[in-house]
């Protein structure tokens, strides 16, 4: 039987060390056998990625060097299409089976907007859901959203063991940067190295990537 997993999807563009991080935290405080890194092909709620598909797959897999335990997925790549979180826990769901602990990895921009997910009820039931905030997030949500928190709801603790049907919110010291922000700041013609691993760093160096336009998104 394999062991329990957890996902963290993203358009990963570029991959920096902020999802490094968050992904080795919560290995670490439910010890996990994987992470999985799941970037998106074709995102529903935002803009399509700036580089190619190879670039971010090139990039995520210079990252992973230094993180053991971090792997990458490429199933939604491989699906194409819009990379609908349902259709890809259902995937992991259907290969690991029903005893399996499947954590969906997520931040609290993205779990505030969770319920206009396509599914997003049905991914409850696929599997549990780590929310990661820092410390002093306000969690302001729903009536409905609310109501389905809290028959979810649970601890670390009581996290560990459960298939899927969970949330857990964790405390999680995340490193102030995003995709967006690394992407409008090599726009400029500014490095920023603190954010990216230096393999990273160098490999978008190399291939000149999201360089000569402001990028919106």
């Amino acid at each position: 039987m394999k062991n329990d997993i957890a996902v963290f999807g993203g358009t990963f563009d570029p991959v920096h060390l902020g999802h490094l991080r968050s992904a080795h935290h919560v290995r670490s405080i439910l010890s996990l056998d994987q992470v999985r890194l799941v970037p998106s092909f074709e995102p529903p709620h935002r803009k399509f990625p700036e580089s190619t598909v190879e670039q971010r797959l090139a990039m995520l897999r210079l990252a992973v060097l230094d993180f053991p335990g971090i792997v990458i997925d490429d199933r939604e790549i491989l699906r194409g299409g819009s990379s609908y979180s349902f259709d890809t826990l259902e995937s992991f769901r259907g290969e690991f089976g029903s005893r399996c602990s499947i954590h969906l990895i997520m931040g609290m921009d993205a779990f505030n907007k969770f319920d206009a997910w396509y599914r997003w009820q049905d991914i409850g039931h696929l599997c549990n859901i780590i929310v990661l905030k820092r410390p002093g997030n306000s969690l302001v949500f729903s009536s409905l959203m609310n109501d389905w928190i809290k028959d979810r709801e649970c601890s670390l603790e009581q996290l560990k063991g459960q298939p899927g049907g969970r949330i857990c919110f964790v405390e999680s010291e995340q490193i102030d940067v995003s995709s967006t922000e690394i992407r409008e700041d090599l726009n400029r013609g500014l490095k920023p190295s603190m954010q990216l691993t230096t393999k990273v760093a160098s490999y978008i160096q190399v291939h000149k990537l999201y360089q000569g336009r402001y990028i919106n998104a």
